[in-house]
Parts: structure tokens; sequence; C-alpha cells
């Protein structure tokens, strides 16, 4: 079982009291201490992961209570075997939700962001996208950026896996992951966001097969 949730970030107020109640002090702290839009999208997004919890594993306490495994990758205290990852990008906040071990990447298009390609992608994946028409290229590149890091996200490992170190193959679908001489026993996903055209959305569950995870946009969390 893997979902989504998604919310815009302007549907959250980080200063309302009702809202603030259903968090931690300690993840009250951690978000306060950012500034402007990066401290809305932290609590928009950990708005979405109290309720994702609670949708499908009802029988965990809240509010949650967080940690940060060795390699960066936050965690349920009381509950590991809950697993979910966070993302956020200019007006959207997103949460997955899995019963295996998943990540999730959202990300705004911006034209001629390819040089992020030339210098962080593996030299196929860069490849590939040369031999793409100019016009096909930044929605190529958008999703192989999403995938590419919610794959990373789902391991837990962070800057230990540079994204130059795999590479995924878009070209088939699902699309296909190869990390050396060992395939990853991952299924990646790219559901389409119709909520805005502008984004892109991508999620790797640590699982062979897995099931294409439903995706809720929510106008309130």
């Amino acid at each position: 079982m893997t979902a989504v949730y998604a919310i815009p970030v302007s549907a959250v107020n980080p200063d309302d009291g009702a809202s603030r109640a259903r968090l931690s002090r300690g993840r009250l702290e951690q978000i306060d201490r950012r500034r402007g839009a990066a401290r809305a999208q932290g609590f928009a997004a950990s708005l979405l992961l109290e309720y994702a919890v609670a949708q499908h594993f009802p029988w965990v306490v809240h509010p949650l209570a967080l940690s940060i495994a060795e390699g960066g990758k936050p965690y349920l205290v009381s509950e590991p075997g809950v697993h979910f990852s966070l993302s956020h990008s200019a007006d959207w906040a997103v949460c997955a939700i899995s019963d295996h071990p998943v990540g999730v990447d959202i990300e705004r298009c911006e034209p001629g962001r390819r040089d992020v390609a030339s210098r962080f992608f593996h030299k196929e994946e860069v490849r590939y996208l040369n031999t793409l028409l100019p016009s096909a290229r930044d929605d190529a590149f958008y999703k192989l950026w999403t995938l590419k890091e919610s794959f990373v996200k789902s391991t837990g490992r962070g800057l230990d896996l540079p994204l130059r170190s795999f590479w995924i193959d878009i070209r088939r679908a699902p699309a296909v992951l190869d990390y050396g001489e060992v395939r990853e026993a991952v299924s990646l996903f790219l559901p389409a966001f119709g909520a805005d055209p502008d984004y892109r959305l991508a999620v790797c569950v640590r699982q062979a097969d897995a099931e294409q995870p439903v995706l809720h946009i929510m106008d309130q969390p």
C-alpha cells in the first residue's frame, strides 16, 4: 500500500493555533527555525504527514514523534514499520505514506535547467537527453530528476548516494533503475499531477511490482 497526498502551501497557516496543536513541540521548533516560504512548506508537509498516518495507520499515537536516521531520513519513533517521505517545491507540499520504504519528490518545472543534468546525472541519462528535440528535453529532464531524487530518498542515504552513481531509463514503462551490477527491487512511478501542469511528481517504492500509488489532492490537511 502506497498513497500520496498533496496540498497547496497557501492552504495552511503556520501561525494558526489549531493547526499548530496537531504537531509535536519538537516538530514545531524545527519548522519555526525556518523562514518565509520554507517555514510554510515544512508546516504543510508536516500536517499532511499527520493526516496520512491517521488515514492508513489509525493506531499510531498523535502528534507524531519523529527522529532522524543516520543517513538523514526521518522516521516515526514509535512505528518504524510505517514509512513516509516528504517533499515540497514552491506552491506545493506532498507526503507519501507506505508499508514499504518510500521516497517522493515534487519539482516545479523551470526551462533551461539542463545544466543540472550535465553536472550531476549519469552519463547514460545525459546521452538520452541529448537525443531529444529541444521541445521534449525539459519534460524528460524533470521526470528523471524527480525519479532520481525519489529513489535516493527511499534509500535514506542522502548525499552518500550521488545522482550520477545510477541511471534511470524512462524510455521504458514503467521506468527502470540501473544501479551498477545490482538491480534494485524498486518500483518507480510518475503520477500525473493534474492539479498543476507546471510540476512533476515521482514516487519510488522499495518493493518489486508495487501497486500504483493513489494520489490525493487536498484543499486542507
